[in-house]
């Protein structure tokens, strides 16, 4: 224990004080509302969060989120690295790297068998030098211009429309088309529900080609990105027609929106990637950086790249 600090979890209250050291180290305000939602409303649990006080003074906050992850048909109770951040006095004492490693302790302790995100530039090296991350994917954003870039055909068999809420057969789909050995973020109707439905900041369209019986073949989930551009945070189809169909739909509706730009995450190995390169979407900044420490050994090649499928949906910016 640092000397003279109080290292100790979130109770309820504390995000009074929290909200107040926010302010206290960025300048700004985070109000409850969102607080609440991110970190005390998902349907996994509750918060995930280590605290430094002075006397009655919270001095560090290190907050992960409930993420929970899906790798060979199981959900594994996993954390999301968040909010990291110290009191502008008590700065330099390493009191972040004290919280996090106690929070880590408590993660382990209660069967989480990760820790993982999306780091920034700054804090990157920091976490793997002094609380054990270990990097697993640079992930390139990847764009095309939405009335220069030339489409390919589309089946015109295929037929998208929108739907006003999520439902379980978003999973469904994405359970369908999960290869043996990677790992992904849950999209159960609960999780996905609670990401986007309910998300108190960002407003998202639900993109479907519906395949009867109560099915769909495929789904898309985008947001605007300023008045320019669209992010396709998260997309999927059992087959790669379907990706191009609601590829097709997204571009028609941002034609018709003024908007020049569309933009998505896919990685390396993720089928989709070459679905999304055929349409007309290329490599371009940022570079987002994935890093993670596996507690157990639950998730086989936890570090591996090629193991991993990961969206736009799966980061807390998006």
């Amino acid at each position: 224990m640092t000397k003279g600090y109080d290292i100790r979890p979130w109770q309820p209250g504390d995000e009074h004080a929290i909200l107040d050291l926010f302010h206290a180290s960025f300048g700004r305000r985070l109000t409850p509302e969102f607080w609440r939602w991110r970190f005390s409303d998902h349907p996994a649990g509750g918060p995930l969060i280590m605290l430094a006080w002075k006397g009655d003074r919270l001095a560090a906050h290190y907050g992960a989120s409930q993420a929970p992850l899906y790798y060979e048909g199981e959900v594994i109770p996993s954390a999301m690295s968040m909010t990291t951040m110290t009191h502008p006095d008590d700065r330099g004492l390493g009191l972040v790297e004290t919280v996090g490693q106690a929070l880590y302790d408590s993660l382990r302790g209660d069967g989480y068998a990760a820790v993982w995100g999306f780091p920034n530039a700054m804090i990157n090296a920091t976490r793997q030098r002094k609380l054990a991350w270990q990097p697993i994917d640079d992930i390139t954003s990847l764009s095309m211009a939405v009335k220069t870039t030339r489409v390919p055909k589309i089946d015109p068999a295929l037929k998208v429309e929108t739907v006003d809420v999520i439902d379980a057969r978003f999973w469904e789909v994405k359970k369908r088309g999960a290869q043996a050995g990677t790992v992904m973020g849950l999209r159960d109707a609960a999780t996905l529900g609670w990401r986007v439905d309910r998300n108190p900041i960002n407003t998202y369209t639900h993109y479907v080609i519906p395949a009867g019986a109560g099915q769909i073949a495929g789904y898309a989930i985008t947001k605007s990105f300023g008045d320019a551009a669209v992010d396709i945070v998260d997309i999927c189809g059992t087959q790669g027609a379907h990706v191009m169909a609601l590829l097709a739909e997204i571009r028609q509706r941002a034609a018709r929106d003024g908007i020049k730009q569309m933009n998505c995450w896919s990685q390396r190995m993720d089928p989709a990637r070459l679905h999304l390169e055929h349409f007309g979407f290329a490599a371009s900044a940022p570079v987002t950086y994935l890093g993670g420490r596996s507690f157990v050994n639950t998730i086989k090649d936890f570090t591996d790249s090629r193991s991993w499928r990961i969206a736009m949906l799966d980061s807390d910016l998006y």
